[in-house]
């Protein structure tokens, strides 16, 4: 699997700088990407981040974010289709206001990105670690799942 990093950091003004990159830190695109085109997410995903219903349809929400990662240029759509045949994670650190953001429903119009194997993860880059990486060998161990909880249902 190919991880595609993406660095969302809040820079001066309603700016968010995006910075992407596969394998090595330094050698990272990066564009700017106005807040005020999802300041209404960014408010409701702070409203109701902690609560069981959030408020707007998932599909909607997804399709939001995934194109105001796109932008006009279509960034995101490419490097998509340049490593989709291998599977992706798509590594996403977040600070502040957009920590909240339900990345994990990115929908790029047809369908959410988890149904075509593009995986989005949460990911906090610090000093020592710059990228993440993917366990080849990972240890035999229990899973630990949180219960998906609808309505009366659990499951």
């Amino acid at each position: 699997m190919q991880t595609l990093h993406l660095d969302l950091k809040a820079v001066a003004g309603n700016y968010v700088e995006l910075r992407y990159f596969t394998d090595n830190y330094n050698k990272y695109e990066k564009r700017s990407l106005p807040l005020s085109e999802i300041t209404d997410l960014i408010e409701l995903a702070e409203r109701d981040y902690y609560v069981s219903s959030f408020a707007e349809d998932y599909a909607v929400t997804g399709l939001r974010l995934y194109n105001w990662l796109d932008g006009s240029d279509r960034c995101l759509q490419k490097l998509i289709n340049q490593y989709q045949r291998q599977g992706i994670i798509l590594a996403i650190a977040t600070a502040e206001k957009l920590a909240h953001l339900p990345w994990e429903v990115l929908h790029d119009g047809k369908s959410f990105l988890v149904q075509r194997s593009i995986i989005p993860v949460r990911w906090v880059s610090s000093d020592s670690v710059k990228t993440l990486s993917v366990e080849t060998n990972p240890e035999n161990r229990a899973l630990q799942v949180l219960p998906f909880w609808d309505g009366d249902k659990k499951f």
